[in-house]
């Protein structure tokens, strides 16, 4: 036998083999490739949106995105607790009916719905001019929740607006860098006093072990054109990544701040210039 001739025969055979598996992971690769991340869709899904007058004013992410899911719950106060870190006990408790709490003293209010939403209203008589920026907002918010015994950690600023002496500043959840939705502690600052916050807070409890593949970001844009009257004149500031609980929303319940807990899923937020958003999810 010739050694030297069957060596390079088996050679050969090993590097048409390797050529085979190659165009095998190849086809493959393109075939289960995702199209809508491709350049030409993202531009049309970009040029419908305009037709129904939906502008893209942002980077649109190409990246797959596997998120896991996250057991949550609100966060669950009790009266006598909030009328001691807000009113050092001094405000007047009224229980309307079962759902609802109001908490009285002086010119401000605190309201409980359904011992999870809070909303605090300062209706003092603001003489005093005072001009202030996003810095000097986001630090009176901080000392604010500081001082009346809230976590400020894992807060992100989401949409910051000033007309004219009034400052609106929103914040969201975040887990892990991403914010939670919809999880919320939004303020309004008049001459640098806050006179209104409205808190729905979320705990994260638990989360999966195993991570979901949600839609590409494209694919998820072009859903709006289903909706494309709700948004039409609005402009598109950002699109991320994010976790999604909202029970009415998503029809288990006609009330969010009836429900504790329930399991976050991960999708996509699209914000829009005037500050409000929406969420897409792939399920």
């Amino acid at each position: 036998m010739d050694w030297s001739k069957s060596k390079i025969i088996l050679i050969i055979a090993l590097v048409i083999t390797n050529l085979i598996l190659l165009f095998y992971v190849l086809g493959n690769y393109f075939a289960l490739k995702d199209k809508t991340n491709s350049d030409e869709f993202v531009k049309e899904t970009v040029s419908l949106l305009k037709q129904s007058g939906i502008e893209v004013d942002t980077k649109i992410p190409r990246k797959k995105i596997k998120l896991p899911t996250m057991l949550v719950e609100f966060e669950n106060y009790d009266k006598e607790n909030l009328n001691k870190r807000f009113f050092d006990r001094n405000g007047k408790i009224e229980d309307p009916n079962s759902e609802f709490t109001r908490i009285n003293f002086n010119k401000e209010s605190l309201s409980i719905i359904n011992t999870r939403r809070l909303i605090y209203e300062n209706s003092i008589n603001i003489t005093e001019k005072k001009d202030i920026d996003f810095n000097q907002a986001q630090n009176l918010v901080e000392m604010f929740l500081i001082d009346r015994g809230f976590d400020t950690n894992n807060m992100k600023c989401d949409y910051y607006q000033k007309s004219g002496d009034t400052v609106y500043i929103n914040y969201s959840k975040l887990y892990n860098g991403l914010v939670i939705e919809r999880s919320y502690c939004n303020f309004i600052i008049k001459n640098g006093v806050i006179v209104s916050m409205d808190r729905l807070w979320i705990r994260v409890l638990d989360k999966s072990k195993n991570d979901l593949l949600i839609d590409s970001a494209p694919k998820a844009l072009l859903k709006l054109l289903d909706m494309s009257e709700d948004f039409y004149g609005k402009k598109i500031k950002k699109i991320e990544e994010c976790f999604y609980f909202d029970p009415e929303e998503q029809g288990y319940v006609d009330d969010i701040t009836k429900v504790m807990q329930g399991r976050a899923i991960p999708a996509w937020k699209i914000q829009f210039d005037n500050g409000t958003n929406i969420v897409v999810d792939s399920f």
